[in-house]
């Protein structure tokens, strides 16, 4: 019986696994870069269990820890995790067993390493690997740069540079060559698997306001009745969101860094033993859970990154059976993702204050104080706080000494307050404007009119097909032409299920007159505010309209009336015939399923829509 077999149960490998699992038990450091549920954990874990020693495994959250320690434990294998959510003894009951032996893995988050007692445990209970699970956090240019990750190609050295597996599901070029650098790799094995995941059908709803949100969601649910998980942006809306679904009877909970420890612990096992159908979740939820059957990610607001979308995303389908991902795009959520860009790091007068704090908190030049007191004194949160430390760290200005007994140890430079803190002003630019560059490709994707899936894989660098039984919302309605969907209509042929088009010809007037928005705006081919298109339409005298009343579609709708235009460009771009791009000034497009519509002449139907005149059909307007 195979080691695979004993440990696990599986009788075969994932594509990737063998050859990395391979170089991990020859003691080789590794990089591996496979997306979610690929099987990534396996790699280090088989290992771990079959191979003699400690294997330390460094992951950036508790419901990552958790997850996977209770599943090593009930396959009976000696695992364990230690962070804050546990009581104070229990901890230190846990450290003096990693010192004694008793353990094959232990997973910790970066931080712990800080502790001088744990590394004390750490070196006598002697680690043969190390594991660094999302190891994209190390990198300033990642999609989830954590400023705790920085120490660790110090930590492994100080354990004796024990062989290291770095493993992200996603990880440009240029993260992985940093990644390899920071943690000081030696001669690894690189091993970059495919980022398709053909399982996944990739859907962008235009979605402009809350309430229509709101309204897809109730309506995704409702089509995908399994497991489910709904990414926010805020706190704030983790809460109204699953308020919602509640009041809908649908089993829910929310889930943000905000909840206390047992909250969270109790959220995630909810979710995972099916007592909650739907988790609503910031960010903080997700990294490392393995649950296989989740049907359907929807994201309810702008990720900032397409690494952070897809490596989301990629948590639905885990059991290779198809999912659905789903990103409710509205332009206006762009400004979310750039307050976070801008308030991500302090500026220099908040880092010189830091400096300043822990100057006068200094005695012999050496700082005790709590995370908490830090920050009460410096009024800074707590990101600010851990990349200013870590900024003053690398400028030589302060030296970590460990933290002990919940309190962070430091020395202070005597001169420190003379230190010229323009370099490290100068790399927070930097990082930003590549963040600033990540959100753009986020848009794009957002507002693509290509196929989705092929979008992704260039942009990760994959040269692979974008196969899929299901691929993307764009191909389905580029596949649903014109004469497909008609003789599918007059043979008395249903359409496929999700087809974009209504394959009835256009006949009413309320039906042509949506014709008529689409050809407007189509013939604006470098779009038009929604407001400036109701106007031309109804043929507004507005000062504004210039040039636009001169357009051959001028008037042409003037029987509507101003405002019921407006309110049904909207209901055009919720239904995902045009949508807004664009942030300041939203522009309306077409979109595929618009211009397919618009090339068949088919119906569309909005029933709150039934104008009261005589419009035209598209082929009598000239």
């Amino acid at each position: 019986m195979s080691a695979l077999e004993r440990h696990f149960g599986y009788h075969h490998f994932r594509p990737g696994q063998a050859e990395a699992v391979n170089a991990v038990l020859a003691g080789r450091d590794t990089l591996v870069v496979m997306p979610t549920g690929a099987g990534k954990s396996l790699i280090y874990q088989l290992p771990a269990l079959a191979l003699p020693g400690l294997t330390l495994v460094v992951s950036p959250l508790v419901a990552l820890m958790k997850d996977q320690v209770d599943h090593l434990v009930a396959l009976g294998k000696p695992a364990t995790y230690i962070n804050s959510s546990l009581p104070a003894e229990e901890q230190i009951a846990r450290v003096e067993r990693v010192s004694q032996g008793e353990y094959k893995l232990v997973y910790v988050a970066p931080e712990r390493l800080r502790n001088r007692v744990f590394l004390q445990a750490l070196l006598e209970g002697k680690v043969s690997r190390a594991a660094v699970d999302e190891a994209h956090c190390i990198s300033q240019w990642g999609h989830d740069f954590r400023p705790d990750y920085l120490s660790l190609g110090q930590v492994i050295a100080h354990l004796g540079h024990p062989p290291v597996a770095a493993l992200t599901a996603t990880a440009t070029l240029r993260v992985q060559d940093d990644i390899i650098q920071r943690l000081g790799l030696r001669d690894p094995l690189r091993l970059v698997t495919g980022f398709n995941r053909p399982n996944l059908y990739l859907e962008v709803r235009p979605a402009p306001d809350d309430a229509s949100k709101l309204r897809d969601i109730s309506t995704l649910l409702d089509s995908d009745p399994g497991p489910a998980i709904i990414y926010t942006g805020t706190r704030k809306d983790a809460e109204t969101v699953s308020q919602f679904l509640a009041g809908l009877g649908i089993a829910s909970a929310f889930y943000h860094a905000g909840l206390d420890p047992d909250t969270r612990r109790r959220v995630q096992d909810d979710f995972m033993q099916d007592k909650a159908r739907v988790i609503v979740a910031t960010n903080a939820f997700g990294m490392g859970v393995d649950k296989p059957d989740i049907r359907l990610v929807v994201h309810h607001s702008l990720p900032s990154s397409l690494e952070a979308y897809y490596q989301e995303a990629g948590r639905a389908g885990r059991d290779d059976l198809p999912a659905h991902c789903v990103l409710l795009y509205a332009p206006k959520d762009r400004s979310l993702q750039e307050w976070f860009i801008e308030n991500d790091a302090p500026n220099q007068y908040e880092l010189r204050n830091l400096l300043g704090t822990l100057r006068r908190f200094a005695r012999d030049n050496q700082v005790r104080i709590s995370d908490a007191e830090l920050a009460r004194s410096t009024r800074l949160p707590d990101v600010k706080l851990r990349v200013g430390l870590s900024q003053l760290a690398q400028l030589g200005a302060i030296v970590h000494l460990g933290d002990d007994l919940g309190t962070m140890r430091f020395e202070v430079q005597p001169n420190a307050l003379d230190f010229d803190l323009a370099p490290a002003a100068a790399e927070v630019a930097e990082r930003r404007a590549h963040k600033r560059e990540k959100l753009a490709q986020m848009v794009a994707y957002a507002e693509a009119t290509t196929c989705r899936r092929r979008f992704i894989l260039d942009y990760f660098g994959d040269p692979g097909a974008p196969e899929a039984a299901r691929c993307c919302d764009v191909c389905q309605a580029q596949a649903q032409t014109p004469m497909t969907a008609y003789a599918a209509f007059k043979a008395g042929v249903p359409a496929e299920e999700g087809a974009t088009l209504v394959t009835r010809p256009a006949s009413t007037t309320a039906e042509w007159t949506l014709l008529i928005i689409l050809e407007a705006v189509k013939s604006l081919a470098h779009g038009i505010g929604r407001v400036k298109l109701a106007q031309m339409l109804a043929g507004s005298r507005a000062a504004t309209l210039g040039q636009l009343t001169k357009h051959r579609l001028y008037g042409k709708l003037s029987f509507v009336g101003l405002a019921p235009l407006q309110t049904t460009i909207d209901q055009l771009v919720t239904a995902g015939y045009l949508k807004l791009v664009g942030v300041e000034t939203p522009q309306v497009i077409l979109t595929p399923r618009g211009a397919s519509a618009l090339r068949a002449r088919a119906a569309i139907s909005l029933p709150a829509f039934e104008p009261d005149g005589r419009g035209l059909p598209l082929d009598q307007k000239h």
